[in-house]
């Protein structure tokens, strides 16, 4: 643009409305300077940082259909990506888009992980659903989704991630579970081992979002982590934190039990990012790269 059409534009700009005043109108530079890689493997999540030419703020990518947010500070972007553990790519591109214009930004390449198989004889009363309880978990289907669907736009944790009990994991993440040789499912959470009564802490600083009961989770707790991070907290005998308010990491957030569907007291520890559920201690490693190693 010549300077002559650049102060044109700029005068007329300003004169066709009273509110922009003094405004400078300019060509922005590409925001993607290079095009940036990272590899993930599926129920995991990686930190990635990329340069990206815009001022402070909230933006989003979009990768495989889903959107991504990324906080970005002195034209650098920092973003978690996770890669779903039922996902069959091995490649996944993320865009984001800018007056109606997508720019590759960058790229995910994504390592099928091969989880554990397991097989569990249960009474067919945890295995099959009356329809009364069919009719329960579709009501619910409604209240998780809301759950999820909005998150801060601001990191709200400013150190690593820690797991909310050091103990034995009496069920890892994405385990194939095969009931009575019939019915599959997987495991998208850790179960660690604790007794009715134990005190359960949060994984990290977060928002509550939701306490109640549901037929899996029993009573549950999840926290907003912010950009896009929740961790819930299933089984609990007893809440111990209220919707709206703030914990600290280590925080009390209830006390473990037996409530929803299981055999025996234990915590679930779920980790979801960017509509994907995870695997937990993914996150906390994660996180380690993003803000440093505190062990």
């Amino acid at each position: 643009m010549s300077l002559l059409k650049f102060l044109s534009f700029s005068f007329i700009m300003v004169s066709c409305s009273s509110i922009k005043e003094n405004m400078v109108v300019f060509s922005d530079p590409p925001a993607i300077e290079s095009v940036s890689s990272a590899t993930v493997g599926t129920g995991k999540v990686a930190f990635k940082r990329f340069s990206f030419n815009r001022p402070d703020g909230v933006y989003s990518l979009q990768c495989a259909d889903k959107p991504h947010k990324f906080q970005v500070k002195n034209k650098v972007a920092n973003i978690y990506l996770p890669a779903n553990y039922f996902s069959d790519k091995v490649k996944v591109d993320c865009t984001y888009t800018e007056r109606g214009e997508k720019e590759l930004a960058l790229t995910l390449n994504i390592d099928q992980f091969d989880y554990p198989k397991e097989s569990l004889n249960v009474p067919k009363s945890k295995v099959f659903y009356s329809k009364k309880d069919l009719a329960r978990i579709i009501r619910e289907k409604s209240i998780k989704k809301k759950i999820y669907m909005n998150s801060s736009d601001v990191f709200l944790f400013d150190k690593p991630f820690k797991v909310p009990l050091n103990s034995y994991i009496t069920s890892h993440y994405g385990n194939q579970r095969l009931f009575n040789d019939k019915k599959k499912s997987q495991h998208l959470g850790n179960d660690l081992r604790a007794r009715t009564g134990t005190k359960i802490p949060a994984a990290n600083r977060g928002r509550v979002v939701y306490t109640g009961n549901l037929f899996f989770s029993g009573n549950v707790v999840v926290l907003d982590h912010g950009m896009g991070i929740f961790s819930m907290y299933g089984h609990l005998s007893k809440i111990l934190v209220t919707e709206g308010s703030v914990v600290n990491q280590g925080d009390v957030v209830g006390l473990a039990g037996a409530t929803g569907r299981v055999s025996g007291p234990h915590l679930h520890w779920g980790v979801r990012v960017n509509g994907s559920w995870i695997d937990g201690f993914s996150l906390i490693e994660a996180s380690k790269v993003h803000l440093g190693d505190e062990s």
